[in-house]
């Protein structure tokens, strides 16, 4: 008799959790306060000299699901944004452009194998430089497509989407939700910091591209060294599945080229935000349909679809900023503040951002959404950033890399049990393997923020 399968619990019952859990640290944690000041750039800052105890505020666990309103309300901006993304998006997969292309380039380079998963990894790269990972979870039967094209096996192909896209994703170059969460929330300019965080892709892609091809080379070579050699996977797709790349797509692509070179230009000028990144992925949804020929109504169904998509990511918006809300209402924030402070303050000044990448390794485990962990841990982990003297965009730096490269071995992170669920690998087959590119990439990343540290990266 089979025993019951464990059941993940879902990131809105990890947060609720963590909002009981917060609630019941305001009975425990003694309360306390630092008083803040605003420079004259009208940046807020905390006295590091002024912590003392207040009186006790507790919070009671029972009125915990009130506060999401609160949370929803301060992370309004926020959401609306990635809902209007979403949908933008929604119409761009929905011409099958990317699909297309992709499926093109696995057929016709068959036998360079090498080329193909360095070019794929690289597209996806930078395809996911300003989305989250989940949006691409559509695209998971493309990695079989792939992979079959490839003659190798469904790991191979969904590593060239999910562990590229991964790279674009975890550094946060122009990620709205998560790095602009983040720097809102570090009152820095948004998508700021950016030329920085690019450079920081470029190890981290290169050593993903020697992985990936280090193993296929290695299947070619041996298939029972595959990580699902005997699993028979549940789902299978022929080449057939996916069409050729066509005039057709031409004109969608050069869409959707423009609106990420638009994102790109508006970055570096530093007049990115909320609103233009908005805008930005409406019109270039809204004119990648029509340049693919569907009807105005085919246009708002695939926009519905596509927010419909991002509405979970807006929920657990509401929830994370929640949490903030519990423990500012407690007065325990500045609490947790002032120890993390005094913890890392033992620390070398070079090991300081590292340290703060394992502690945001750690609350990613609880806590799988970007924007969800920006809008619980950044509060707390800026201030720390002020009191030990670490520049607030290096903490930024430390959040993304923490928040986003576990995530591929994590079983209750959405994009990796999306992709490897629709491909049919089982998790620890896939955990295995992916576990030894985590460990690489948490040694890249620290000597990056080591680097960031020495530079004064701001």
């Amino acid at each position: 008799m089979k025993g019951k399968k464990y059941a993940v619990p879902h990131s809105l019952v990890v947060i609720f959790i963590i909002l009981v859990l917060a609630s019941l640290l305001t009975y425990v944690v003694r309360p306390g306060t630092y008083e803040r000041y605003k420079t004259d750039a009208g940046v807020t800052m905390v006295d590091p000299d002024s912590f003392q105890y207040v009186e006790r505020t507790p919070v009671n666990p029972i009125s915990v699901l009130a506060k999401i309103y609160k949370g929803m309300t301060n992370a309004s901006s926020i959401v609306f944004c990635v809902l209007l993304c979403g949908g933008g998006l929604g119409i761009v997969l929905k011409t099958g452009v990317l699909q297309a292309a992709a499926a093109t380039m696995g057929r016709k380079l068959k036998g360079k194998e090498w080329v193909v998963i360095a070019a794929l990894m690289t597209i996806f790269a930078a395809l996911c430089i300003p989305i989250n990972m989940t949006i691409l979870i559509p695209l998971a039967p493309l990695a079989l497509v792939i992979s079959q094209a490839l003659g190798l096996d469904a790991i191979v192909g969904v590593s060239c989407i999910m562990l590229g896209g991964a790279v674009g994703f975890s550094c946060g170059a122009m990620n709205l939700s998560n790095t602009g969460t983040a720097q809102m929330i570090a009152e820095l300019p948004i998508l700021s910091g950016m030329g920085y965080r690019l450079i920081c892709m470029i190890p981290f892609l290169i050593s993903a591209i020697w992985f990936v091809c280090h193993y296929a080379k290695k299947i070619q070579k041996d298939p029972t060294k595959s990580y699902v050699y005997g699993v028979e996977l549940e789902t299978q797709y022929s080449l057939d599945d996916v069409p050729e790349f066509t005039k057709k797509h031409i004109p969608v692509a050069v869409v959707v080229a423009i609106g990420i070179g638009y994102m790109v230009y508006a970055g570096i000028k530093g007049t990115l935000n909320s609103d233009t990144v908005s805008s930005a992925f409406i019109y270039m949804g809204v004119l990648a349909g029509f340049a693919y020929g569907m009807k105005p109504n085919e246009v708002a169904k695939s926009f519905v679809s596509g927010v419909k998509d991002a509405a979970g990511t807006g929920a657990m918006l509401g929830f994370a900023y929640a949490i903030s809300v519990v423990l500012t209402s407690g007065n325990i924030m500045d609490t947790v503040v002032h120890s993390l402070a005094s913890m890392l303050s033992y620390v070398p000044d070079i090991l300081k951002a590292p340290a703060m990448l394992v502690m945001h390794t750690l609350i990613n485990v609880f806590i799988t959404s970007g924007s969800g962990q920006a809008a619980a841990s950044m509060p707390i982990m800026v201030p720390v950033a002020d009191l030990i003297g670490m520049t607030r965009q290096t903490a930024v730096l430390a959040f993304n890399f923490g928040d986003g490269f576990c995530n591929n071995i994590l079983p209750h992170a959405a994009a990796t049990m999306g992709f490897v669920g629709l491909a049919g690998i089982p998790f620890g087959r896939w955990f295995r393997y992916a576990i030894k590119l985590f460990l690489i990439w948490f040694v890249i990343g620290c000597i990056l923020l080591m680097i960031a540290t020495a530079i004064g990266y701001a």
